[in-house]
């Protein structure tokens, strides 16, 4: 199996975490880091045993030696590093969230299909196990016909840097770290048609820009509803664990919001352990992208689908202006 030579564009803590994934796929991969300084990227290609570095992030995406990259940098630069990598030819795969707007995600898009390059969105959750089993139990009628789905995510963070910064966010939680959330509300209930939002009003000291606390209401197009509850500033005593259901005509799951487990009391009971190897499901997400650079193939999380789901985030938006459902559909920034 041919190596693909992949540089990591930003030298962040999100750049450590998926180097170290990356490392269990070292007879499919080789790293290279780039940097504005050299010096940084030197470091990383040394600690991760990459076999090159840049200074310049412009350099990385011209070098003949790059094959592909994966752009780990703030989401404010993600349209300036996406449109580099187009010029350049090269297969791009994107951390979440892929802009801050729809206008940027349409103008990348555009770049990209002129270009004819593989681009993918680091949507890991897409990945899970958990994901894999849900679905399972849900297309073989465990539980009947799914009625009503419960997601919860509650944590309280330390928010600084650039999530701190209202331009370079675009938005609040919702949109930097639901991302996530809205994908595995899509992966598991199939596609919206509206959105309804809501957030305390009463006062209390925000962590984020905008909204660091919000409950969002799914209709989806097949009459199931749904509600995601998205808090990075909530007290969690339970080291980020939180329990979400789906509820059936014929039974329920109960399920770590995590992936950790799914307890299934339908026709037929089940205790399952979704599996602990890839529980975020990092390594499969790269396992694909590589996947679609060697065949030259569209991603499952390419940038038609992120659009769909940062369309999802732009209704909820305005809901919280509007006080009412918005269609999905036809959200704009």
């Amino acid at each position: 199996m041919e190596k693909i030579n992949l540089c990591i564009i930003g030298c962040g803590s999100i750049a450590k975490m998926h180097s170290r994934i990356a490392r269990t796929l070292k007879s499919q991969v080789n790293l290279l880091y780039a940097s504005r300084s050299l010096e940084k990227a030197q470091q990383y290609n040394a600690k991760f045993k990459g076999i090159g570095a840049f200074g310049s992030y412009e350099e990385a995406f011209a070098s003949p030696d790059v094959h592909a990259v994966f752009i780990c940098t703030p989401h404010a630069y993600h349209l300036e590093h996406g449109k580099l990598a187009a010029k350049y030819g090269k297969p791009a795969l994107i951390e979440k969230p892929v802009t801050r707007s729809l206008q940027e995600l349409d103008e990348l898009q555009e770049t990209v299909r002129q270009a004819g390059t593989v681009c993918m969105v680091a949507e890991n959750f897409r990945f899970k196990p958990l994901v894999k089993v849900l679905r399972q139990h849900i297309d073989n009628g465990d539980i009947g016909d799914p009625l009503i789905i419960e997601l919860n995510r509650i944590n309280r963070g330390k928010i600084k840097g650039w999530r701190a910064d209202a331009e370079m966010m675009g938005g609040g939680g919702l949109l930097e770290g639901g991302v996530h959330w809205v994908d595995l509300m899509v992966s598991i209930g199939g596609e919206v048609n509206q959105v309804l939002a809501i957030r305390p009003t009463k006062p209390y000291k925000m962590i984020a820009p905008f909204e660091d606390n919000i409950e969002v209401f799914f209709k989806y197009a097949d009459g199931t509803v749904g509600k995601l509850l998205h808090a990075w500033n909530l007290q969690n005593k339970i080291g980020g664990s939180s329990v979400s259901k789906i509820f059936g005509t014929e039974g329920n799951i109960h399920f770590e919001s995590n992936g950790l487990f799914a307890l299934v009391l339908g026709q037929k009971s089940h205790f399952r352990f979704p599996g602990f190897f890839d529980l975020l499901g990092f390594r499969g997400m790269l396992k694909h992208f590589l996947e679609c650079v060697r065949e030259n193939k569209t991603p499952v999380m390419s940038l038609d689908v992120a659009r769909r789901e940062m369309q999802i985030v732009k209704a909820a938006y305005h809901s919280l202006e509007s006080g009412r459902f918005e269609d999905v559909a036809t959200a704009t920034d």
